[in-house]
């Protein structure tokens, strides 16, 4: 397995291998996780390299997506319909703990990655296939980029305003579903301490996504509700959204009653808002929002953003600064954080790149390396000969 780096402690993952099939976002988010909590992940690339590599080139000629997701792993591009390389493949799975991939359904079963040849061979490995839709069903071969599971599962509907629906910033929902096949691959890793056996894993982005859209995937389910688009403004808590100062703007959080109290009373300087017993509950103030949002909003716009926040620290109500991307590298937590840290392009040269939490908390602080495409085939075929020997 591949040591950590100099001075670096090994991660609570040391010894487990991951064999990453993969390529984009959803797949690498999960392997980089792992990586940063100390797995061996060798990722297997096509031929001409994931596809993620040229997106763009920001990073001093490489990919900014491609350099935030590789860091901590090794490459290795093999043909999984070339014998030989199928056979290195077949190969690197009797090394592994777990493989991921996120390859289309009808893709995966033509290089026979199913549950039933990957468990009869390999039964304790801890398999995780990510797709769109699910290994089953009608939608199962569609294709399922990250927009447009944004789409499908309601996101894009909840989001936007009265013009329509706006995609959501960033890639929810490849960077959402990498996230829960973390907790789903330690889950069953968990479980195979018990059980000696692995688990197939089938994780669609459609259901990982309905993890944010759960409360109003309950409301309706149970009455009929179906909450409207509301663009800077959150559908079942009120008052709670964007709000403009005389300067500019500021989130506001107000999630429990006796929150609204100290709005009213202490920031507002509004005891006859606070004194309503109409508005005294949060479904009160939703079934009054209209009124409610704007006395707050008149009320803000009175003041400097700096005051309000000034008075909100007072009172301790929940805020937030709306950042630019400067804002947050620049941030005071993020340097309380650590946040900017470090990793090594494939040609030696330092980049910088945001930390993440399993590197912060694992004490993983060195840079963590780019791996080139097929960098590392000569070592890892070295080590699959080495076990061959030792097991013979």
């Amino acid at each position: 397995m591949k040591p950590p780096a100099p001075g670096e402690p090994e991660g609570p993952l040391a010894g487990v291998r991951v064999v990453a099939f993969e390529q984009s976002v959803a797949g690498p988010v999960a392997s980089r996780i792992l990586a940063d909590a100390g797995a061996d992940v060798i990722k297997v690339e096509p031929k001409r390299g994931d596809f993620a590599r040229h997106w763009d080139s920001h990073v001093h000629g490489y990919s900014s997506h491609f350099s935030w997701l590789s860091r901590r792993k090794r490459s290795i591009a093999l043909n999984l319909n070339d014998g030989g390389d199928r056979a290195t493949f077949d190969r690197l799975l009797d090394s592994a703990d777990i493989l991921l991939y996120n390859l289309a359904v009808d893709s995966a079963e033509r290089l026979r990655l199913t549950p039933e040849r990957l468990g009869e061979r390999w039964p304790a490995l801890i398999v995780c296939q990510i797709s769109g839709y699910g290994r089953t069903g009608r939608a199962r071969d569609r294709r399922a980029y990250d927009m447009l599971v944004q789409a499908e599962s309601g996101l894009l509907e909840l989001t936007g305003d009265e013009e329509g629906p706006v995609r959501i910033g960033v890639s929810l929902s490849d960077i959402g579903t990498g996230i829960y096949a973390t907790s789903l691959i330690l889950a069953a890793l968990f479980e195979r301490t018990r059980t000696g056996r692995g688990r197939f894993l089938d994780l669609s982005m459609f259901q990982a996504m309905t993890e944010f859209t759960g409360p109003n995937l309950t409301a309706f389910a149970n009455a009929g509700v179906r909450y409207r688009r509301n663009r800077q403004r959150h559908h079942t808590i009120v008052p709670y959204g964007v709000f403009a100062c005389s300067d500019g703007f500021i989130a506001l959080a107000i999630q429990q009653d006796v929150e609204w109290q100290n709005l009213c009373r202490g920031c507002l300087d509004r005891p006859d808002l606070a004194g309503r017993a109409d508005l005294g509950t949060n479904e009160q103030r939703v079934a009054s929002r209209s009124e409610v949002e704007r006395e707050v909003e008149a009320e803000l716009g009175r003041r400097t953003r700096a005051e309000w926040q000034e008075r909100f620290d007072r009172a301790e109500l929940a805020y937030g600064v709306i950042n630019d991307i400067e804002d947050v590298w620049e941030h005071d937590a993020s340097r309380d954080l650590d946040l900017q840290g470090s990793g090594v392009l494939p040609d030696g040269s330092p980049i910088s790149v945001p930390r993440s939490p399993g590197e912060r908390c694992f004490g993983r602080l060195a840079p963590g390396r780019v791996p080139g495409l097929d960098e590392h085939r000569l070592e890892i075929l070295a080590e699959l000969e080495d076990r061959a020997v030792q097991g013979r």
